[in-house]
């Protein structure tokens, strides 16, 4: 006998898909589109503003000047002779530029002072480097040599410096420990060039980078220095008849030195006035490094 199944009246129904009376299609939420809108129109606004901040970066200029200190050495063919570079930076950043020979028509050994065939600048300030030339022993008359000091910010940025040389020179006697000597000398600071003191007229007429307070020293007449080589009577040799009166970096090189003879040394702060600063000294050379160039004139 069939028998009767009463289904329960709270069983789940089939989902029936549930239509708006107007039948509305679904779309793109508008909330999601406003807010993709205003990503698109910050994109656009910060592209904008970064593209005019680089168009309105100011331009940078690239520019180096260079000069000698002294020129037109005179030197006995087979020796050498020492050449005061000067590189300036003329552009309106930081720079580094790159030293070396561009023509050497003299035949010369040039050799830059170590560790400033290359060297960083400033805007605007100056660096002083010691180039140092020796001749053949077969060279006559004057000879040249060039330098080119390139900017490598901007390498189209050069300078060109000629160095002269003078052969047909004969060299009197070497200098010798304890001796005393005249001669012409030229002092600058080596951070920046800046000139001190010096007994050649040339340099206080036409130099351009002198240190504050110095201009009214001019003086002209040659350097006696006593008993170079000397720290005390008898020391270092017997030919020591008493201290030497020079700092002991600029009497140190005279020694060996020949009459006619032109060289430069730098001489670190501890060998000059001292590595403090002494607010007492009236040339404000305490602390200071310092480049010397000497001409030998004379052994007395």
């Amino acid at each position: 006998m069939a028998r009767r199944v009463n289904r329960k009246s709270n069983a789940q129904k089939a989902a029936i898909p549930n239509y708006s009376d107007d039948k509305q299609t679904s779309g793109p939420d508008p909330k999601l589109a406003i807010i993709a809108l205003l990503l698109v129109v910050l994109l656009i606004g910060s592209g904008l503003f970064l593209t005019s901040m680089v168009e309105e970066a100011p331009e940078v200029s690239y520019g180096v000047e260079a000069q000698l200190l002294t020129d037109e050495h005179k030197t006995e063919a087979g020796h050498d002779t020492d050449f005061v570079l000067i590189v300036q930076n003329t552009g309106d950043i930081a720079d580094t530029f790159d030293i070396g020979v561009k023509s050497n028509d003299g035949g010369f050994t040039i050799t830059i002072e170590e560790g400033y065939d290359s060297i960083v600048l400033g805007t605007d300030k100056r660096k002083p480097i010691i180039i140092n030339v020796k001749t053949s022993e077969s060279a006559q008359g004057m000879l040249y040599a060039y330098l080119e000091i390139r900017s490598r910010g901007d390498p189209s940025q050069t300078s060109n410096v000629k160095l002269n040389v003078n052969t047909d020179h004969t060299f009197g006697n070497q200098t010798s420990t304890g001796d005393s000597v005249n001669v012409h000398y030229a002092g600058i600071l080596a951070r920046n060039a800046q000139l001190f003191d010096s007994s050649m007229e040339y340099l206080w007429d036409n130099y351009d980078n002198m240190k504050s307070g110095v201009e009214g020293n001019k003086h002209t007449d040659t350097l006696t220095a006593n008993h170079i080589g000397c720290d005390a009577e008898g020391y270092p040799t017997s030919d020591c008849e008493g201290g030497r009166g020079m700092i002991k970096g600029f009497d140190n090189k005279m020694v060996d030195m020949y009459e006619g003879q032109t060289l430069s040394v730098r001489i670190p702060a501890i060998d000059a006035y001292g590595e403090q600063k002494n607010p007492d000294d009236p040339n404000g050379l305490g602390g200071e490094d310092l480049i010397f160039t000497i001409e030998m004139v004379s052994i007395n």
